[in-house]
């Protein structure tokens, strides 16, 4: 009896534990992997979620005013500076331009930066209200 318990109990084990310790076969691209292109949309991603944490970390008190002010506009600049180099790249990739009949044109939302589709009315990523 004792040993149908501890095999059940190792097999719920195994079950829970296996997750933990395999790495997914669809592995998100990083940005070391694919074009120039996919380069700079990881880089704008990445200082939108650290322009979001700043304001948050603001907003808690963990940072003052001063530190506040600095790592914003240095974020800011970061920002748009990628933004910049996304634009001299083209702005969109082939998919992208095939998807939207060779337009660049684009919803974008305000808040994260995230692309929305042609007949969404909030972001699908952080559930902000798109403008048109």
């Amino acid at each position: 009896m004792i040993i149908v318990e501890l095999l059940l109990v190792s097999a719920v084990l195994a079950a829970i534990g296996y997750p933990l310790f395999v790495q997914p076969k669809s592995a998100v691209r990083t940005s070391e992997d694919g074009d120039e292109y996919h380069k700079l949309i990881a880089k704008k991603e990445a200082a939108f979620v650290a322009l979001k944490d700043l304001d948050f970390d603001h907003k808690t008190g963990k940072i003052d005013d001063a530190d506040f002010d600095q790592l914003k506009a240095r974020y800011e600049d970061e920002a748009v500076a990628v933004l910049k180099r996304i634009d001299g790249v083209g702005g969109a990739s082939p998919a992208f331009r095939k998807a939207s009949g060779g337009e660049q044109a684009g919803i974008f939302c305000t808040s994260c930066g995230t692309q929305a589709k042609a007949g969404d009315r909030f972001c699908g990523n952080c559930g902000a209200k798109l403008s048109k």
